[in-house]
């Protein structure tokens, strides 16, 4: 009986630290040549990688990393065709930020959903 309150409690306290994660819903804007040519949302945990493609042409590469409690670091990776671009962009929580390489650009709105 012993051992399985200790496993309970065990899987209790295992759970409840991915609670404790920071979460994001990152809105996000795609622009091709000036074009707006989608507008993805992602749910995204802090310090873990999301990726999306919106088209053969166009993929990117985005890491929430919390600054503090009213800023992030977003670590981006955009691949448009062959050329990839990295940045790092400090964004302010439910503020737009841009991110752009040349004619293409993509817009971030970072808001944090849990702590």
């Amino acid at each position: 009986m012993q051992a399985k309150i200790g496993l309970l409690l065990a899987a209790v306290l295992a759970s409840g630290s991915t609670f404790a994660a920071d979460a994001y819903k990152v809105s996000t804007s795609v622009f091709k040549d000036g074009e707006l040519i989608a507008s993805p949302v992602m749910l995204v945990n802090a310090e873990e990688m999301a990726s999306i493609a919106v088209d053969t042409d166009f993929e990117y590469n985005l890491t929430v990393k919390p600054s503090n409690e009213h800023t992030a670091k977003v670590v981006t990776a955009l691949k448009v065709g062959d050329d990839v671009t990295e940045h790092e962009t400090t964004v302010v929580y439910d503020k737009e930020a841009t991110v752009d390489n040349g004619n293409d650009k993509l817009t971030l709105l970072v808001r944090k959903i849990t702590n």
